[in-house]
């Protein structure tokens, strides 16, 4: 089978300075009417998945007064576009840290039942202080430490959706006997970390279970994904980085005895104009809306401090921690960025809005040129697109982009499974 590209979309609605635009209506009814569409564009472009990321807090205090406030919670979110959406694909970010095992459980096969089989659970440990304070008074736990957490939470919850066989449920009206209890499985867990008796009341969905995601790059990170995960989501912000990070995990996957790589789908930021002089008019209108202080705030986040740096400036190496026990592949991600062509900080400050990953700016024939270079070139299996919150630029990149990659070979005409493990696997 020749291979194919995988597109996902990051359906996060007002990240940064996204409300400013012209044109944007803000509120939580336009809101959720700007989700429904864009996942609704998503679908008829054929993209695997709509996905949320999601981060348990409001953000560092400095980022308060610039930011919107209808970032809605990704488990309800994408319950709502079950019912508006049919083969799309919802993929919700759950803390393996700060969420309990069962819930997360319960919660993710909820929707993997209710959306005919299309859910995914984006793992990841949490890492910023704003999060643990929601949580109690336990602080963060140290970088490899989460991980271990994570990997008991994923070992939970894997054997909590296994409570049930396919012959467990075997409905016998005459007997009032609707399942034979000797094929309930209990894990009755008892681990470094979590006590969970069990059993989940619910039986495997239409894909089993819901597909597991991760988004770790960091070595613990990449060792947790290459046994764990089925598609990865990573910010590789070059080519090089990006084939040298799929070559880890292949390696690294193979070292732990599975026969088939997970996904590796980068971030991928992207400004699509009709023509390249179109495409850097929109970028510059994104430059002049976003908000520094923003940004400022919100790498506080990974332990690198601007506050008070000049914005016209030279961006201070002392700004950088040494290194972090919060996300060290995006503190590692954030100082290449500020070494390429001696940005100021103002300058730097709009690389990463958005965030690590790779971005281009040009035609509908630029952004498939350069999908289309990672792709062969071994440097991604596709891509968690994000557009820049200038209205229109999903419709456009769906209507002039897709039929481009779709005449080059590259990617589905239309779906071939019902499943999100069917898109994603064909």
């Amino acid at each position: 089978m020749t291979r194919q590209l995988h597109l996902l979309l990051l359906g996060n609605p007002r990240f940064g300075n996204a409300w400013r635009f012209p044109g944007v209506v803000n509120g939580p009814a336009a809101v959720l009417e700007s989700i429904v569409d864009a996942a609704k564009t998503a679908e008829r472009g054929t993209f695997d998945a709509i996905f949320f990321a999601d981060t348990l807090n409001f953000g560092p205090d400095a980022t308060w007064p610039h930011k919107s406030t209808e970032d809605f919670e990704p488990f309800t979110t994408a319950a709502a576009l079950a019912r508006e959406t049919e083969r799309l694909g919802l993929v919700v970010t759950g803390s393996a840290t700060f969420q309990a095992p069962y819930h997360l459980a319960r919660q993710l096969i909820s929707l993997d039942h209710l959306s005919g089989g299309r859910a995914g659970w984006n793992v990841v440990t949490s890492f910023a202080k704003a999060a643990a304070d929601n949580f109690g008074d336990a602080g963060v736990l140290a970088h490899d430490e989460r991980y271990r957490v994570a990997a008991e939470t994923l070992e939970v919850v894997r054997k909590l959706w296994d409570s049930w066989g396919p012959d467990t449920i075997v409905e016998d009206r005459d007997a009032g006997i609707y399942n034979d209890r000797t094929k309930i499985r209990v894990p009755g867990h008892k681990g470094e970390f979590f006590s969970v008796r069990g059993p989940l009341g619910a039986s495997p969905s239409r894909q089993g279970h819901p597909v597991i995601f991760q988004a770790g790059s960091s070595t613990a990170g990449r060792a947790f994904a290459a046994r764990n995960a089925e598609v990865i989501f990573t910010g590789q912000g070059d080519f090089d980085r990006g084939r040298s990070f799929v070559e880890q995990i292949h390696q690294e996957a193979g070292s732990s005895g599975r026969g088939t790589a997970p996904l590796v789908t980068p971030s991928l930021g992207f400004v699509v104009g009709s023509t390249e002089e179109e495409a850097r008019a929109i970028e510059q209108t994104i430059f002049e809306q976003f908000i520094p202080e923003y940004q400022i705030g919100w790498l506080q986040e990974v332990d690198i401090d601007l506050t008070g740096a000049d914005l016209d400036g030279p961006v201070p190496p002392a700004a950088f921690a040494e290194s972090t026990e919060t996300h060290q592949t995006a503190l590692a991600g954030y100082r290449a960025l500020a070494t390429q062509g001696n940005p100021t900080v103002r300058e730097f400050l709009f690389r990463t809005v958005t965030a690590f990953g790779a971005r281009v700016a040009g035609s509908p024939e630029r952004i498939a040129d350069e999908i289309e270079r990672w792709f062969t070139g071994g440097a991604a299996d596709g891509f968690i697109l994000s557009p820049s919150g200038i209205p229109g630029q999903l419709e456009v990149f769906v209507d002039h982009v897709v039929p481009i990659l779709r005449r080059r070979g590259l990617y589905r005409h239309e779906y071939k499974g019902e499943t999100l493990r069917s898109h994603l696997t064909s």
